[in-house]
């Protein structure tokens, strides 16, 4: 069996971000430090919304303002890695725009199903949302965190958000099922169907919708987001998703430039009011 005619060894590489860089674990050390330092110089309280040990997020208000939006993020590390830790490291970013901030943590595969970190994701968000209002919280995914956010936000009972940015995602999880990474993720084709946001999209709600990736990614990471920006718009009821290209970003450096106007502008988000 094979993906939209690709080899194995294609499709491994066209689904390994890794692939276009010299050294991944220059950027996750860099997500780790920055988060760590974060951490320190940022008031970060640690909140649990569920009773799983991984079910806590870091949130981190901006001292002396009263804004109520929120900025939630979610990573990435193909489900399998990275946590609410190296999230941190854009608290600063935020600030600077006098937004409270929060990064979710969830469990990684293979100690738990990728059912169960959507689900976690899900509840994590609906838990932020008691705090404060949809309308006021801006959703971030990177990479699995987008697929993540994207099922979130595909749910009947999922609410309209102030916002949500989808970076550098996975929408369409099929080809997950019949590469390596599938050894934890442990999907068929039947259950990437179904965890495969693109497939459910009317069933959210309008949200306005950015959607990027850096330059230096595999063509098929561009394709999914180019493929779930049309479909999101074809949905009536549902705005335009607006998509770009980072210029001279990789995977994982993309997330550098998140607050740069550009992009605040793409996803219509009032972040510097």
């Amino acid at each position: 069996m094979t993906y939209r005619n690709f080899d194995e060894e294609s499709l491994e590489r066209e689904y390994t971000p890794a692939s276009r860089i010299e050294n991944i674990q220059v950027y996750l050390d860099s997500y780790k430090e920055r988060g760590m330092l974060a951490r320190r110089e940022f008031s970060h309280e640690k909140l649990i919304y569920g009773e799983h040990p991984d079910e806590w997020l870091w949130y981190a208000p901006k001292a002396e303002t009263k804004s109520r939006r929120l900025v939630v993020f979610v990573h990435g590390g193909f489900w399998r890695r990275l946590s609410a830790d190296d999230g941190t490291f854009l608290t600063p970013k935020f600030h600077e725009f006098g937004q409270n901030f929060a990064s979710i943590n969830y469990s990684l595969c293979p100690t738990e199903s990728l059912e169960t970190l959507v689900d976690q994701t899900s509840r994590a968000i609906d838990y932020l949302v008691t705090r404060h209002d949809a309308k006021n919280m801006t959703l971030i995914g990177h990479s699995a965190g987008a697929h993540l956010i994207a099922m979130a936000m595909c749910r009947f009972s999922a609410p309209e958000f102030a916002s949500a940015l989808f970076v550098s995602g996975i929408f369409d999880l099929e080809p997950i099922s019949q590469m390596s990474v599938n050894d934890a993720v442990q999907l068929d084709l039947a259950s990437a169907h179904r965890f495969s946001p693109i497939h459910f999209v009317s069933q959210a709600k309008n949200t306005p919708v950015g959607i990027i990736w850096g330059e230096n990614e595999t063509g098929e990471f561009k394709r999914q987001s180019l493929d779930f920006a049309s479909s999101w718009s074809s949905i009536a009821g549902h705005s335009t998703a607006n998509s770009l290209e980072i210029s001279l970003r990789n995977h994982f450096d993309v997330l550098d430039d998140l607050t740069e106007p550009t992009i605040i502008q793409l996803i219509n988000s009032k972040l510097n009011e």
